[in-house]
Order: structure tokens, then C-alpha cells, then sequence
């Protein structure tokens, strides 16, 4: 019964493809490489928005209120010119 065992074994390791220490490290550097791009980019668009200000996008500014002309009257009256 061993040796059915190991030849499960052996079929399984066979069915698995190999893959070599040179095309696993082409792989990284590829990897590598892409995340250099992908990383540079994103410093640029970083850049670019500290650059360009910033946008408040649906925040309206308040609006001065309008005073009246008894309401200016209770100011000039107090001090508070």
C-alpha cells in the first residue's frame, strides 16, 4: 500500500506546473515594474491636486444678510460701527 501512496503523490506533483526560480523572478520584476508605473502616477495626481487648490464642490458660500434700515439704526445706535 505504500507504494500507491507515493504514486498519488508523484501524480499530483506531476499535474502542478513547474514553474522555474528565472520565470518566477521575471514575474516579480514585472510586477515590480508596474507598481513603479502605477506609483508614479499617482505622486503626479497627488502633485496636480495640491497644485490646483482644492474644489468645494456642492458647499455654497454664505451670503451677507442684508440689513435693514431699523436694524442699522439699533447698530449705529449701540457703538458697533
Amino acid at each position: 500500500m505504500g507504494n500507491e501512496e507515493d504514486k498519488k503523490t508523484d501524480a499530483k506533483t506531476e499535474e502542478r506546473p513547474t514553474e522555474t526560480l528565472a520565470s518566477l523572478a521575471e514575474r516579480i520584476e514585472k510586477a515590480n515594474s508596474e507598481s513603479r508605473a502605477i506609483l508614479a502616477e499617482q505622486k503626479e495626481l497627488v502633485a496636480r491636486n495640491l497644485l490646483g487648490g482644492t474644489i468645494n464642490s456642492g458647499v455654497q458660500p454664505e451670503q451677507p444678510k442684508e440689513e435693514t434700515p431699523k436694524e442699522y439704526v439699533k447698530r449705529v445706535m449701540s457703538g458697533r460701527v
